[in-house]
Formats: structure tokens, C-alpha cells, sequence
């Protein structure tokens, strides 16, 4: 008994540090000396506004999971299903069955990005395990030049992808913790890629205030290695030319003139490019369940997100669950993450308007869900509908499974 108390002491006094440690962690995160074109922030960079374009694979911070999104992305502690292991990996110490997932965003610019996931407790249930696929797919896009700023009639497309593995843990009945691998790579016109891995890495610790659920979480996302990109279309031939087209004093043949430079052939030589970092990101939340009885669960939520590419970020979000009886639930949510990377004036400081939509409601997300038990299997579908202001909305559609 005595063992027990002091490992619960323990690991609660552990869950406190690292919820004081995380936040000075991520000013490291925001602080890190930048590479490629965002080391130089002076140029073309308003003061406080984002490197967003300037990361590499920021496909990775497409959301997953519409659950979590109708909630304003405040779902880091919340994540108990299958999408944790996008939002934080030691959610999936929650599962007690199998579960499979589909999700398919319809994204900006008719982008589509699908994501699918499978995981299974295992050793009792202390260990869940599972895998996971997302491809972002871009289409067919118009090649211009500066001679053709309309387009020369050819196109090019693009792809990326991550693949990896995850595993959550259960240290005691308070606390988990969790950890995704993963590698990502990106492709240009199928021949010009980059690749690089990266992990998540994330913990949760539950326990009750006033006899309800309040959960604490912090997590990492995305901290890996860098990508710099390479492939075929990068190869050139270099003559002996200079940039002029003319060719060097004394360029002739040794039959003719004894101290001429000697002929040779075209070299082939790669474009050099920049290094990119990836799109890292440092997240403390809490959640809690404001209401709770036999048929009606009320949960609130709020986090806060430090990126490597935009300044610091909040979220908050609610979700009322209802039971119709023992088989079928329904849910409805609505959150706000609130981003300090956009203006909100019709015009900037040197009077340049912006084009778009007003970025007013920019972050606003709502959506439901419905959850059947068949057999004993879950079968949930859920629809989140996101404002991202001038760039318009997204809508999101998952389907899970649990057997």
C-alpha cells in the first residue's frame, strides 16, 4: 500500500514538473536558430508574423480526426480514440478494443489529404500498438514562367506522405505516456524529393476533482530531422562558358597554342537547395468534464500550442454527448483556436490590402457525431466544419471502427 502511495505521489509530482518545464522547453522550440529562407527574417517578414512557407512537410499539421477539430483543436488531453495518434499518442492508452480509422479531408485549393490508422491493446491491455498512413495528394498544376505568366501549357503534381508506427503506455492508473516514429517525404514532379523521420511524443495524467474526469497533457509533434530537397530535375550541364555565354581568353586547341586551356566536356552538376526544419510544435492542455450522468456528458477543454513556424497559439472547446439508450450516442461540438500570425485589418502598415475573406471568424470549428454499437462493435462518424479565414473553410469526415 505504502509502494502504491509513493509511486502516485511520484509520478503526480512528475506530471507537475514537466507541466511547469514544457512551456520554458518551447520557448527553445520558438528560439532555435532558423535555416533556409527564414534565416532571414528581416526580409519580406512583418515583425511578429509567421515562417509558415518556410518548413518543410507542413502537411503534418493538417489535423486528423473531425472529433477533435470540431473542438478547436483542443483535443491534446482529451484524445482517448484512435486520432491520438496525430493529437498525442498516450491517448491510445485509453483503448480497450481494436480500432481502425478513415479520414479524408477536403482541404484548400482542392488539396486532399487522407489519413489512415490501426491499433490494438496488447500485454493486457498496459501496451496499445498500431500503424498509421497519410497522403496528402496535390493535383495537377499549371507550369509559368516569367516569359508565360499564364502558363506554358505543361503541368506538373506533387505528393506527400507519412508512414509510421505508435505506441502508448499505461505507467499506473493515472498516467500515460505515448510515442509515435514516423518518415516523411515529399515529391515534386516525381523527381525532386526529400525525406526525413520525426517523432510525437506525448503524456497524460487523469484523475478526478469534485468526482468528475480532469485530465492533464502536454506533447511534442513533429521533432525529427531536416529535409533538403534532391532528385533529377536539379541535375544541369555546366559548360565552359561563363554566365555571359562567352568563353574563356586562351580557350583553343594545344595543336594551335601551346599555353590554350585544354577542351573538355559539359560537367553535370546539382542545384544546390536549402535545408528545411520541420513543423515542430510544443502543446500543454487540460480537459474536464463539467457534467456528467447516465445520459449526458458535458466536457470543456483549452490548450496551448507553441510552434516552430507561427507564434504561440490557443485553443478551447466543448463537447455535449448524448445517450438515446445503450447502443447509439450523439454528440455536437464547437471550439476556437486562436492563431497571432494573420492581421485582422483590411490593410497592412505600408497600405497593401489583403484579398480574401474577413479572417474574423478565422479558427472557428463546429460538428458532430454519431456512434452505434453493432454486435458489440462501435461504428462512429464524425463531420467537423473549420474557418480558416481568408483562405475559407475546410470540412473534415471520419469514419472509426472499434471491434
Amino acid at each position: 500500500m505504502l509502494n502504491r502511495v509513493a509511486t502516485r505521489i511520484f509520478l503526480t509530482a512528475g506530471a507537475i514538473l514537466a507541466f511547469t518545464v514544457i512551456p520554458l522547453l518551447a520557448q527553445g522550440v520558438a528560439n532555435q536558430d532558423y535555416s533556409g529562407l527564414d534565416k532571414y527574417p528581416e526580409q519580406g517578414r512583418a515583425k511578429g508574423l509567421s515562417f509558415v512557407g518556410v518548413r518543410a512537410a507542413e502537411f503534418l499539421t493538417i489535423p486528423v480526426g473531425a472529433r477533435g477539430i470540431g473542438m478547436g483543436s483542443a483535443y491534446t488531453a482529451v484524445a482517448d480514440d484512435i486520432t491520438a495518434m496525430w493529437w498525442n499518442p498516450a491517448g491510445l492508452g485509453f483503448l480497450d478494443k481494436k480500432e481502425m480509422m478513415l479520414n479524408v479531408v477536403d482541404y484548400t485549393m482542392d488539396l486532399t489529404y487522407s489519413y489512415a490508422a490501426f491499433a490494438s491493446p496488447v500485454a493486457d491491455g498496459n501496451l496499445v500498438l498500431g500503424g498509421f498512413f497519410g497522403y496528402l495528394d496535390v493535383p495537377d498544376i499549371e507550369i509559368t514562367t516569367v516569359n508565360n505568366p499564364e502558363g506554358t501549357g505543361n503541368f506538373y503534381n506533387a505528393y506527400d506522405f507519412q508512414m509510421g508506427a505508435s505506441m502508448a503506455y499505461t505507467l499506473s492508473d493515472r498516467f500515460i505516456a505515448g510515442l509515435s516514429a514516423k518518415y516523411v517525404h515529399q515529391d515534386v514532379m516525381g523527381n525532386i524529393g526529400g525525406s526525413a523521420f520525426a517523432i510525437d511524443a506525448g503524456a497524460i495524467y487523469h484523475s478526478e476533482l469534485a468526482g468528475r474526469e480532469i485530465k492533464f497533457a502536454f506533447a511534442i509533434q513533429n521533432l525529427g530531422t531536416n529535409i533538403t530537397m534532391s532528385g533529377p530535375n536539379l541535375l544541369a550541364a555546366v559548360g565552359a562558358e561563363d554566365r555571359n555565354g562567352n568563353l574563356p581568353t586562351g580557350y583553343e586547341e594545344f595543336s594551335r597554342d601551346p599555353y590554350a586551356f585544354s577542351r573538355r566536356n559539359s560537367r553535370q552538376v546539382y542545384y544546390k537547395t536549402n535545408t528545411y526544419r520541420l513543423p515542430t510544435t510544443v502543446k500543454i492542455a487540460v480537459s474536464y468534464n463539467v457534467l456528467t450522468s447516465e445520459k449526458t456528458n458535458w466536457l470543456v477543454t483549452g490548450e496551448l500550442w507553441r510552434p516552430s513556424y507561427i507564434p504561440i497559439s490557443y485553443s478551447a472547446g466543448t463537447e455535449l454527448t448524448y445517450n438515446f439508450d445503450i447502443v447509439t450516442s450523439a454528440s455536437v461540438r464547437m471550439g476556437w483556436m486562436i492563431q497571432t500570425d494573420e492581421y485582422t485589418e483590411s490593410a497592412d502598415q505600408f497600405g497593401y490590402t489583403y484579398l480574401g475573406k474577413d479572417p474574423t471568424f478565422r479558427g472557428l470549428s463546429f460538428g458532430g457525431g454519431i456512434q452505434r454499437l453493432v454486435y458489440g462493435r462501435a461504428l462512429t462518424f464524425n463531420y467537423a466544419y473549420k474557418n480558416k479565414g481568408r483562405l475559407s473553410a475546410d470540412n473534415f469526415f471520419t469514419v472509426r471502427f472499434a471491434f
